[in-house]
């Protein structure tokens, strides 16, 4: 159905911020997590929280070549309370994380550092002429901590499990800003070999104008700025983009649109979304950099309330449990998030009450990822109330727009880069409180405490333009997810669908808005009677784009748990999770194209019969 996507290149293609990457056959995702050279080298895009972007590489290599001693990295962050944590959570895990897989020496204290360093124009006229469209009126300053090399990979945890690094969009108008400010000191100086040696060296590590060696050579590797420009323009030109310095009313806009406080116009076009709570307004809505990170800072506004362990109820997506786990004094964990969990749950709330050390809150999914099941929401409630524990639900996989979740719950996080973008090429998150609950005043006071604004300018531009369509998106996503799950349902080659409507379906029902539109979502999961070997044809034969991520106005299809769960695929099995499972996210496309498409992948998938001929063969 569409134009294949090279491997290690972005999904959609052609697109410079992609938030996928294709991974077009099984075993190139495995590869990927096994380090195959094969494809790590031709990776040029990946998710961002996973794998570090181009243009932010280039800017490591900047930091590192200005700041870094020897045998030194680094990782960047937008803010110094990030950059702290991220020092913080080093040196809270080497000692935890230590082992023969990871060997490294411990930090000494100070050895583990934050630098700041300040972007602004020289010649703000020459600046404008930049991929954003136009010069920031305030410098931008980003925050460097800076490590011995061999504890990267703990600083990479907290990367990818808080979703606080730097935007990708952030790290290439830095890189311009040094390019401009290069080319000022240039051409305001005096014409002498010497003077021109010295300007060269002043800007070297640009990422830009000086050829770089060794495995921080990533710059030679980005688009040129004509190529950036380019990109501009279309998307200026047709994307209906308002500039970035109108950010701060995009991210007005933003929060209305997810507590449903639309304007006039927006209601006479029926894109009126009710969050089944009256009082609910635009205040209550935190703006994140991506849905890790709303997570992340639910968590901690939690923990500045009263420390305690939290429950994570079924299933979650893998870095939910990581962020309960790794931050704080830990967690429980009902994996099943059914059956016999609930009398666990009621027991685990009842021992922490009676020694005087109650739960801090119960986190679930609506429904969860990658197994499409629903909690009892109404029970979790009675659950939390009894023991005045706060309840916060991930809404990402079921969208506002099919569920309302937030009547039963105190804090509703998302990810604002699946289904409410669609487009697969900005990240985002937020943070919803009920303002009916006891608890509000209090996560208020909490959530001022730590929250930062940390998307970007030109991040919270895309998502504008994207999230108008979202209302308009959702009930066709919801039509072709439908089809597709009840055609996989019906083959004999088919073990299981996971699926709303096959999968916990009463208590998603409870859930549903009462609309015509709402529905199941688009996120299947399926599973094959002929195993790994059933999954393989299945994958490999899907004529869609395969990469990670979920919620994009394309079919997106990934071996879910290789990619998330490669290293602890036996532990995830014990959930159900199993490792020959194919998670799909269903898009737009007509209907009768995605069913061809589908039939003919469960076609390529080798009859029993003729399977056990040809291994007679």
């Amino acid at each position: 159905m569409h134009t294949p996507v090279p491997l290690g290149e972005g999904v959609p293609a052609n697109t410079r911020y992609a938030v996928s990457v294709s991974l077009p056959t099984w075993q190139d995702n495995v590869d990927y997590e096994l380090g195959a050279r094969r494809v790590v080298d031709r990776m040029v895009s990946g998710y961002p929280r996973f794998f570090i972007a181009k243009p932010i590489q280039a800017l490591v290599a900047l930091v590192k070549e200005r700041f870094a001693l020897p045998n030194e990295t680094a990782m960047i962050f937008p803010s110094l309370a990030c950059a702290k944590r991220c020092t913080a959570f080093i040196y809270d895990q080497a000692p935890k994380q230590r082992s023969e897989e990871l060997a490294y020496e411990l930090p000494a204290p100070g050895q583990v550092r934050v630098v700041q360093h300040v972007f602004e124009p020289i010649n703000k006229r020459a600046a404008a002429l930049d991929a954003v469209g136009s010069v920031l009126e305030s410098p931008v300053t980003i925050y460097c901590v800076l490590m011995p090399e061999d504890l990267f990979p703990l600083a990479k945890q907290y990367w990818q499990h808080t979703g606080n690094g730097i935007s990708a969009r952030l790290a290439d108008y830095c890189l311009h800003v040094v390019r401009i400010n290069e080319e000022h000191e240039q051409e305001t100086k005096p014409y002498s070999p010497a003077a021109r040696n010295g300007a060269a060296r002043r800007g070297k590590g640009s990422g830009y104008h000086r050829k770089p060696t060794g495995p921080s050579a990533v710059a030679e590797t980005l688009s040129p700025e004509t190529d950036i420009e380019a990109d501009a323009y279309l998307e200026e030109r047709f994307g209906r983009n308002c500039e970035p310095r109108h950010a701060a009313a995009m991210k007005a806009v933003l929060r209305r649109r997810i507590a449903g406080v639309l304007s006039k116009e927006e209601l006479k076009q029926g894109a009126q979304v009710e969050r089944g709570v009256a009082e609910l307004s635009s205040d209550d809505v935190y703006l994140m950099a991506t849905g890790a990170s709303a997570v992340f800072y639910s968590h901690q506004a939690l923990l500045t309330m009263r420390s305690g362990k939290s429950v994570c109820f079924g299933f979650p997506y893998t870095d939910t449990l990581k962020i309960l786990q790794k931050f704080g004094p830990g967690a429980y964990f009902l994996g099943h998030g059914e059956g016999s969990d609930y009398e666990r749950l009621e027991e685990i709330l009842e021992q922490h009450a009676q020694k005087q050390d109650p739960i801090l809150a119960i986190f679930t999914e609506c429904p969860s990822n990658p197994l499409l099941k629903t909690a009892n929401l109404p029970r979790l409630r009675e659950l939390a109330d009894k023991h005045s524990v706060a309840l916060v639900v991930d809404d990402t996989i079921g969208s506002f727009a099919n569920i309302n979740v937030l009547e039963w719950t105190d804090v509703v996080v998302s990810s604002l880069t699946k289904v409410f973008s669609g487009d697969s090429n900005v990240m985002g998150g937020s943070i919803v409180l009920n303002p009916t609950r006891p608890l509000y005043a209090a996560l208020r006071v909490a959530l001022g405490t730590v929250y930062e604004d940390l998307m970007w300018c030109e991040d919270a531009v895309f998502m504008e333009r994207n999230s108008r369509t979202f209302m308009k998106r959702v009930p066709a996503i919801n039509c072709n997810a439908l089809a597709v799950a009840e055609l996989l349902q019906a083959s004999d080659k088919v073990a299981q669908v996971r699926y709303p409507k096959f999968t916990s379906a009463s208590n998603y029902a409870l859930t549903m808005r009462c609309n015509g539109d709402a529905g199941y979502g688009g996120l299947l999961s399926v599973e094959f009677s002929g195993g790994e070997s059933a999954s393989k044809a299945f994958y490999d034969n899907l004529a869609c784009f395969k990469g990670p991520s979920l919620g994009t106005n394309f079919t997106l299809a990934s071996p879910y748990t290789i990619l998330a769960h490669f290293t602890e695929l036996e532990w995830a099995a014990q959930y159900g999770v199993r490792a020959d499972l194919v998670r799909v996210s269903v898009g737009m496309e007509p209907q009768s194209e995605l069913l061809a498409m589908f039939q003919a992948a469960l076609d390529a998938i080798p009859e029993k019969g003729s399977e056990q001929s040809q291994h007679a063969v």
